[in-house]
């Protein structure tokens, strides 16, 4: 066991930055400061200390260890300046941390409207019913100023912060592999990729994408779906218009009702599915992939599921692809983090030893779903199972996505 005690050196697969819109101009640049309007009535219907808040100068919230554990959304410390983050990560005790978009997240609504629902719509309404394409080149530029502050924020430190680069929705397998170089050269060290579509309209198993997938196995990037980022799967919203599904609560990322959060997993499950079985992670034997605030109670199954189709009934032809059992490449290649606050992440590991590699520690900071003290909190939940579990749990696991 290393001397450093466990909670002092462990590694968070799920960070945001989190910025209230009055100040996205400044810090990311001329789109976002037109997006804040865009987005203002979505935004202030979440409600005030949320993302909304309108006399918040700076992130200036002060450094203590119970703020960092407690403080929520825009008002946490360290929510949106990272070299206060930094500082917070230390009270935390992370050594590492992956941030995912919070206002890119808007960008990528803009640039899939045939994905983005209702929400894209309405965006689209209050800039003058912009067309379809004028929608998705103000979503890549968004994106393309998110991934310009991921590079600058990677370079204040390139070990311990690692904003996740944003692919936009690709012409072809030549952009796709284009769009990642350009990241990968500018010194991202993850992706995010939209898991609720094909890549370029192309399965992910096809070979077609093998240069892409071979390029982050070799980079040693991890790519990564995350929720909010599943766009087009689900992708007429009349599933979810019923009177029990009622939103008490709004959020860019999550649906706080019984349907959405049920059905959060569905695209990354069905991603992987097609990963899995086609080969990819075969032939590409060094692929990281991360499937972020998506939960993990889905996992288990699915190997379950795979396994039996594999070996019960296409064991012969699944011979000429698969050299392993489907589970063994989710084991070795995949990893997953559990909603900590409900999951019953122990009862994961007693059930599916096979797959202990995959369940990682996260606190979606400054987000509220990451829990009030949750270190302490899946430490005591995990502890009953002994130092090997909590130190896969909390070290060892993540560091396939922050290696």
């Amino acid at each position: 066991m290393n001397a450093v005690p466990l909670l002092e050196r462990t590694l968070d697969v799920d960070g945001h930055e989190f910025a209230p819109p009055h100040l996205w101009g400044g810090i990311f640049g001329p789109v976002a400061e037109r997006l804040a309007d865009v987005c203002a009535p979505f935004i202030q219907a979440m409600g005030d200390d949320y993302i909304n808040r309108p006399g918040q100068a700076a992130d200036d919230s002060p450094m203590t260890a119970e703020n960092v554990w407690t403080l929520r959304h825009t008002g946490a410390p360290g929510a949106f300046d990272m070299e206060r983050r930094l500082e917070a990560m230390d009270l935390m005790g992370v050594q590492r941390q992956l941030i995912f978009p919070s206002y890119g997240l808007w960008g990528q609504i803009l640039s899939t409207p045939e994905g983005g629902g209702p929400i894209a719509a309405g965006m689209r309404r209050f800039l003058g019913d912009l067309s379809v394409a004028e929608s998705v080149e103000l979503g890549f530029a968004a994106t393309d100023e998110w991934n310009d502050w991921a590079v600058r924020t990677t370079a204040l430190d390139p070990d311990r912060l690692r904003p996740v680069g944003m692919l936009k929705a690709p012409r072809d397998a030549d952009d796709l592999l284009a769009q990642a170089s350009d990241l990968i050269g500018r010194g991202l060290k993850g992706l995010l990729i939209n898991s609720g579509s094909p890549p370029a309209g192309l399965s992910p198993a096809t070979q077609e994408l093998d240069p892409f997938w071979a390029l982050l196995a070799e980079s040693n990037v991890p790519v990564m779906a995350h929720v909010g980022s599943d766009l087009g799967f689900l992708n007429s919203p009349a599933w979810s218009e019923a009177d029990a599904f009622a939103p008490n609560k709004l959020s860019f990322e999550l649906g706080f009702e019984p349907y959405s959060l049920a059905t959060t997993h569905l695209a990354v499950e069905h991603f992987l599915t097609v990963m899995v079985l086609g080969g990819v992670f075969e032939r590409h034997p060094a692929l990281r992939f991360g499937a972020i605030e998506l939960g993990a109670h889905w996992l288990g199954p699915l190997a379950d599921n795979l396994d039996m189709w594999a070996e019960k009934v296409f064991a012969r032809r699944i011979a000429d692809t698969l050299t392993m059992k489907p589970s063994d490449y989710l084991a070795r290649n995949v990893r997953v983090t559990p909603h900590n606050i409900v999951e019953p992440v122990d009862r994961f590991f007693e059930r599916y030893p096979q797959l202990s590699s995959c369940y990682c520690y996260s606190t979606d900071y400054p987000h509220l779903e990451g829990g009030a003290h949750i270190a302490t909190r899946m430490h005591d939940l995990l502890e009953p199972l002994g130092d090997a579990v909590l130190e896969r749990y909390f070290v060892a696991n993540g560091e396939w996505l922050l290696p």
